[in-house]
């Protein structure tokens, strides 16, 4: 049996430290306005289906239980956006399921439509009938502090409606370091606890507004060791809009490879420092090239934005539609230049694409090894 160390804490009268609030860590508010909008997704393969392709029950783990829907394929979570019944989950929730029933804290359940999937994200939109039903506001990652608090809530391990709590502790993650560069790879990391059944669960702030969707873990045994990464919720709101307007989502591009800057291209570009992103080619007729944009142009700014990372350039993109006007500070030859860019709908780096993973157990919460 492992020992049990206690930790003594020492009273410090708050006169010696200014005036301490009392709310500042109380999650309480965010978990009343997080449960009611939180929902189980269970997904169904058909008789016919199953008769067709039999593989099926083994590969992706379906459960002998049955309904009258069909072959119970697995159970996570989803997120209510609207009163209307959006729901944003995972994409890899949904892979070989032809009927999906979303269930309510209340025990409400709806059978949904899929209207539409972004695999470039890894999210999916639902849709169920109904009008006032609970959602969850979309918040702004980007006014979240790192080591402020932060909710998990979902359904992990059949547990339905399970809060966990923990602190932001980084943006901009990239988890593939070698993946597709046309996909997005930039996730919030946070310790709130998650497991399986967590995929799709919403990741709030102290004031019960979504600021990202749960989608993967890091652990070595596939249970939660440590970090859950969030889709930030900008990415989710472009989803969502685009999925519903044009049923397909509608991403912009530079039409450029670039890499963080590290030491060796800082001493080599005798730049003063290595912010930013270094762009490595630029695609031929590209807007990139159009705009002027270089090889071995740094750049440092995105609207104004600072920019410290390529996770980061990526997320802040693929917020934008092609066609959107955008201003990039670079830096070239040590000199900072403001350059006007009209973003591309088709993407230069495609021709590198490399194959998405998928989960080696579905619907199993998203893991890397």
């Amino acid at each position: 049996m492992k020992k049990l160390t206690l930790f003594t804490f020492c009273l410090v009268p708050l006169w010696l430290h200014g005036q301490v609030s009392t709310t500042a860590t109380d999650l309480s508010y965010a978990a009343s306005k997080a449960i009611p909008a939180v929902v189980r997704i269970q997904a169904f393969v058909s008789d016919s289906i199953l008769n067709i392709h039999p593989h099926l029950v083994t590969s992706m783990g379906i459960k002998s239980n049955k309904s009258g829907t069909g072959m119970l394929a697995g159970s996570a979570s989803g997120v209510l956006v609207s009163a209307d019944g959006y729901v944003i989950t995972n994409n890899h929730v949904l892979a070989g399921a032809d009927s999906l029933m979303v269930i309510l804290q209340d025990r409400r359940a709806y059978r949904a439509m899929l209207t539409g999937t972004d695999d470039r994200v890894d999210l999916a939109l639902l849709k169920i009938p109904g009008n006032a039903l609970p959602f969850l506001e979309l918040g702004n990652p980007g006014t979240i502090q790192i080591g402020d608090p932060v909710l998990a809530v979902g359904n992990p391990l059949d547990l339905t409606s399970t809060v966990t709590g923990g602190i932001l502790s980084a943006r901009f993650r990239n988890m593939d370091s070698q993946s597709d560069e046309s996909l997005v790879n930039s996730y919030l990391q946070t310790d709130a606890a998650s497991n399986e059944g967590m995929s799709g669960s919403a990741l709030v702030d102290r004031n019960g507004k979504l600021i990202g969707i749960n989608s993967a873990i890091i652990s070595p045994s596939g249970t939660f060791a440590g970090y859950t990464f969030a889709i930030p919720a900008g990415i989710v709101r472009k989803v969502w809009h685009d999925l519903v307007a044009y049923g397909s989502v509608h991403y912009a591009y530079l039409d450029i490879f670039f890499v963080d800057m590290d030491a060796t291209q800082t001493k080599r570009l005798l730049a003063k420092s290595p912010r930013g992103v270094l762009i490595e080619s630029v695609q031929r007729g590209g807007a990139g090239e159009q705009a002027g944009l270089q090889r071995d142009d740094i750049i440092i700014q995105l609207d104004q934005q600072q920019i410290i990372s390529s996770p980061q350039l990526r997320e802040l993109l693929a917020q934008y539609a092609p066609g959107n006007h955008v201003v990039l500070t670079i830096v070239r030859k040590g000199k900072e230049t403001d350059l006007a860019v009209i973003l591309s709908p088709q993407n230069g780096s495609t021709s590198r694409a490399a194959v998405r993973k998928q989960p080696a157990r579905w619907p199993a919460f998203r893991t890397k090894q």
